[in-house]
């Protein structure tokens, strides 16, 4: 158990599937107190169910809702922070991703993306930063991608969406390092979750997906990231699954994407979250 967690108050956005499931297990193992939040109540009450198995103390609190609605996240923010007299750190955790290029692409996919990638991390954020800085501790981790820091082939809104996020944390560091409160980035490459299947960058038995990330490793991440001691931060962790070239941002190209089984645009290894 982390001393440095136990006990603290955390809020877990898309907690109930991939990587917000693996992070809630993660701190609830090191003795943290868990806000579960995504749309599926049942995913959130069979997270809920593992943390209770574990054993270690930690409680959670289910809170079903969609957090690119403002309204929502003002019931969130409501439930989280009255139910143990505050919250201590954020993951802003919930994304979605659609392949494509700007021709098959539609505005309707433009706007769903940045909803849920972008919008959420705003609302969010604006409704947990300002009780951490004004009691001058907290943490805020953003659960980004590979795809925030260089762009991909048949990526253009995701890829957009992410390059926010990451901005968006560069920027509000400035205003939360001087009053105590972390900024933390997570960008990892290739992760074994649902989220590749769903937007077609994957293909179920695909021999890349035994080398990739386990959501689990993202989580650890994140967990490190919030445990730094009182004097340090640690502003960007970039993960790399061993079967993966470093590619992002390190002036080697990306091969052309591939197509998966319905013709439809595939990363090649460099594959990410």
């Amino acid at each position: 158990m982390n001393p440095s967690i136990k006990d603290q108050r955390v809020v877990i956005t898309g907690a109930g599937k991939g990587i917000g499931r693996a992070t809630a297990l993660a701190f609830a193992r090191a003795g943290a107190h868990v806000v579960l939040a995504a749309r599926t109540e049942t995913d959130l009450r069979a997270v809920a169910d593992e943390i209770r198995a574990l054993d270690s103390g930690a409680q959670s609190l289910v809170v079903p809702c969609d957090v690119s609605r403002e309204e929502d996240v003002a019931r969130l923010a409501g439930e989280a922070l009255a139910w143990r007299g505050g919250i201590d750190a954020l993951i802003n955790n919930v994304g979605v991703g659609k392949n494509g290029t700007v021709a098959s692409l539609s505005t309707a996919d433009f706007d769903w993306m940045v909803a849920t990638n972008l919008r959420s991390t705003w609302l969010c954020t604006k409704a947990f930063l300002p009780p951490m800085l004004a009691r001058g501790s907290g943490t805020v981790v953003f659960i980004s991608s590979v795809a925030g820091l260089a762009g991909l082939p048949n990526e253009p809104i995701y890829c957009a969406t992410k390059f926010a996020q990451i901005g968006f944390a560069q920027s509000i560091d400035y205003e939360c390092y001087p009053r105590n409160v972390r900024v933390s980035v997570i960008a990892p490459g290739g992760t074994d979750t649902p989220f590749g299947f769903y937007n077609g960058t994957r293909v179920p038995g695909d021999p890349r997906l035994a080398g990739f990330h386990a959501p689990e490793d993202v989580a650890e991440a994140a967990l490190f990231a919030a445990s730094q001691p009182p004097r340090s931060r640690i502003f960007m962790i970039w993960m790399r699954p061993m079967n993966e070239s470093l590619g992002t941002g390190s002036g080697v190209d990306f091969k052309p994407a591939e197509r998966n089984q319905s013709g439809e645009p595939r990363m090649d290894t460099n594959g990410h979250e």
